[in-house]
C-alpha cells in the first residue's frame, strides 16, 4: 500500500515513530488535543497520498479513520475525572 502511494521505505520509521508519539501524546490529559491533531493531520497525508495517486478506495476508507480523532477532541479527555 505504502509504495502505491509514493511513500519510500525512508519514511516508514518516522511514521511509525509518530505513531507511537501520537499514542503517547493521548494518555496525558494536557496533551490530549494535541495528540488527536496529530491523528487526523497524519490521516489527512495519507489521504491527499491516496488520492495524488489516484487511488480513491483507500481515501474513502480513510474517512471514518479521520472520524475517530475528531470526535475524541469533541469528547473531551475520558480519563479527567
Amino acid at each position: 500500500m505504502m509504495n502505491e502511494l509514493g511513500i519510500n521505505e525512508s519514511f516508514i520509521p518516522a511514521f511509525c515513530i509518530l505513531t507511537v508519539a501520537v499514542g503517547i501524546l493521548l494518555l496525558i490529559p494536557r496533551t490530549f488535543f494535541l495528540g488527536n491533531m496529530l491523528n487526523a493531520i497524519s490521516i489527512l497525508s495519507i489521504m491527499a497520498l491516496a488520492l495524488q495517486s489516484g487511488n480513491y478506495r483507500i481515501a474513502l476508507i480513510e474517512i471514518p479513520f479521520l472520524a475517530l480523532p475528531l470526535l475524541m477532541i469533541w469528547l473531551k479527555y475520558p480519563f479527567k475525572n
